[in-house]
């Protein structure tokens, strides 16, 4: 299927340019694309529009057309002609990094046993490179597509997709996209979001302060939190702390100072993760020294967070394609001295928005709750029909030699918001690899992980892959 003389063009051609790819690309990771306040000409803060105008630049150094709409908070890059489009979708900004990275600071990419480390160096400054790969091979090698290709760059996705939304407002959607942001062979379809903040109708009495997170789609790995000073209280938490590694006591300023930690995942794959609040508020509700309100509070908070699959929300559901239901918690705060807790919710085509919405509310409502913020992203699924899946199925296939399905993506990428899109991954580890890939600890080395981390060598496999789902979908989309 795939065209052998054009790959073995291309292969040779990424041997000859990777030292000077891969010098980019970390030059693109050392900025700290983090959303933050707004400013002129800089919608989602100054290093997301840092970021995003770097990119820009490393297609115009290509002698590649490329345009940044400052207040859209996106950018395009342009190569090619023919009245058929093809979108590749990546986004420069990154989720917050926290802290206990061990092998760089996240802003301070290393590579190390054949990896790239730092925040964002996959998720998704990866996929930018490799539109960035494949628009400079077909202008360096002369290889023509009847089809233009035009490469997104966003720097909101992370935070709401709201420069998807003026992009959307302002341009013309392509015939066929790629989003480089999730997994191989391609997605065909993605869960639902709703994101919602409930704030408790009470408010606390000896608890002061709670700093924990601050993004819905990072599990809560770490929190820390001030109790007013009492002898009792502090006596009977160390003893209880007795042999307990998750939360560390100490004494400050008339405050008891605890710090819990857990282990991150990210909110569309919360197995195997630690809520770092549930740790603390459970650990809380059997300190008979904290006064009654308080432990009354947390001891709902514990019901509202004791399930990733969100039966203490009551909207358990598990969807034939799109499997379980997902609900973590990835932020905790104390407003007007009431606990806020964020959370994060991931929900197949079968289970009803409406009542998931109904239901959420109706069991916060009875745990003390309300709801002040909810943000609903429906999700979707590609037309059965479509032939477009098996054929980029048969392409990874007889790249990698493993035949894999097209999968459905608890994740949430541009192609939520395109037509006809498919997302698909930015790594890929062949069978026959001799060299290890870098193993990172538990809770290490994913996306929206610490340290985290890709496969240099996997990163250019995969442009391989999106060159030939690009070339075969050329001559689709042009019949």
């Amino acid at each position: 299927m795939i065209d052998k003389k054009i790959d073995d063009l291309f292969t040779e051609w990424l041997e000859k340019n990777k030292d000077e790819i891969i010098g980019k690309w970390i030059e693109l990771v050392k900025i700290p694309s983090i959303k933050s306040e707004r400013a002129e000409k800089a919608p989602y803060g100054i290093e997301c529009a840092k970021a995003l105008n770097f990119a820009a630049s490393l297609f115009d150094s290509e002698g590649i057309d490329s345009k940044v709409y400052d207040e859209g908070g996106y950018a395009l890059a342009s190569y090619g002609t023919g009245e058929k489009t093809i979108g590749l979708y990546s986004h420069s900004d990154v989720v917050p990094v926290g802290d206990g990275w061990l092998f760089t600071e996240p802003f301070n990419p290393v590579i190390k046993d054949g990896s790239l480390i730092g925040r964002g160096a996959e998720d998704n400054k990866s996929g930018i490179i490799a539109s960035l790969c494949l628009m400079k091979f077909l202008k360096d090698s002369g290889v023509k597509l009847g089809s233009r290709i035009e490469a997104f760059i966003g720097s909101d996705e992370e935070c709401g997709m709201e420069d998807m939304k003026a992009y959307l407002a302002e341009q013309t959607v392509p015939d066929i996209s790629f989003v480089p942001d999730a997994d191989f062979p391609c997605s065909t379809g993605e869960k639902g979001i709703c994101h919602i903040w409930a704030k408790n109708k009470t408010a606390f009495k000896d608890i002061k302060n709670i700093k924990a997170g601050e993004a819905f789609n990072i599990v809560l790995d770490k929190i820390e939190t001030e109790i007013v000073y009492s002898d009792g209280l502090y006596n009977e938490i160390e003893e209880k702390l007795t042999g307990n590694e998750k939360i560390t006591l100490s004494r400050e300023n008339g405050m008891i100072k605890l710090l819990a930690k857990g282990i991150s995942k990210h909110a569309s794959i919360p197995e195997g993760s630690e809520n770092a609040a549930l740790t603390l508020f459970s650990f809380l509700c059997g300190c008979e020294n904290l006064c009654e309100n308080d432990r009354y509070i947390l001891k709902n908070a514990v019901e509202a967070l004791s399930c990733y699959y969100g039966k203490g929300l009551n909207i358990l559901h598990e969807d034939p394609n799109f499997g379980k239901t997902t609900c973590t918690n990835g932020m905790v705060k104390i407003e007007d001295e009431k606990l806020m807790l964020s959370f994060d919710i991931r929900y197949g085509d079968t289970q009803d928005a409406a009542e998931l919405e109904k239901n959420s509310a109706e069991a916060l409502d009875g745990l003390g709750f309300v709801i002040v913020y909810k943000d609903n992203s429906p999700g979707f699924s590609i037309d059965k029909d479509s032939k477009i899946p098996a054929i980029l199925e048969g392409i990874f296939a007889e790249i990698t030699g493993e035949y894999h399905k097209s999968v459905l993506m608890s994740g949430g990428t541009y192609a939520r918001k395109l037509k006809n899109a498919f997302s698909l991954g930015t790594s890929v580890i062949l069978p026959e690899r001799k060299d290890k890939v870098l193993e990172m600890p538990e809770g290490h080395g994913g996306p929206h992980q610490r340290d985290e981390r890709i496969d240099i060598e996997g990163f250019f496999t995969a442009v391989r892959i999106l060159l030939h789902y690009v070339i075969e979908s050329d001559k689709i989309i042009n019949g």
